[in-house]
């Protein structure tokens, strides 16, 4: 997928005057959004202090970079829809261990899921329904990834 077509080349109107089934709903779960991924920032990046050497720390600097371009990506939108700065209340890593921030990753990733499933949902802008179809698909990839690192760590 062409990451620059996600960005502001194609200008959305007034989000009230958008085809949406629900405009308030949507702008809350773009605020959700902004608020989980910063959250998933600072997992990714105490996960990878604390990751072993090797592929595992490989793969989880690979997903803070993912989620720091998903970031930029939704705080794009949220500026342009709204024209004012979000402010982001991310939640803070609870874990200790490298075993700890996995299944703090895991859960985080099952819930966004589930709420990116539902604002690609509320809106009919393909370009919207584009950038969170990526968001949501790359959860799966890295929740994958998570469980095959929880694996690898139960097996040795």
């Amino acid at each position: 997928m062409d990451l620059n077509a996600l960005h502001a080349s194609e200008r959305l109107s007034d989000p009230g005057k958008l085809k949406y089934q629900d405009v308030r709903r949507f702008l809350e779960q773009l605020q959700w959004s902004l608020n989980h991924i910063a959250g998933a920032v600072r997992t990714y990046a105490t996960l990878a202090k604390l990751a072993p050497e090797g592929e595992a720390a490989d793969e989880v600097e690979r997903m803070l970079r993912q989620e720091k371009k998903h970031f930029d990506l939704v705080h794009a939108l949220y500026l342009e829809l709204k024209g004012t700065e979000p402010v982001v209340t991310p939640e803070a890593p609870w874990f200790e261990t490298f075993r700890e921030g996995l299944q703090q990753a895991i859960r985080m990733e099952r819930e966004a899921m589930h709420q990116y499933r539902d604002t690609y949902l509320l809106t009919p802008s393909p370009r919207v329904r584009d950038l969170f179809f990526l968001v949501m698909s790359d959860g799966v990839d890295q929740l994958a990834a998570l469980f095959l690192m929880q694996q690898s760590l139960l097996l040795s």
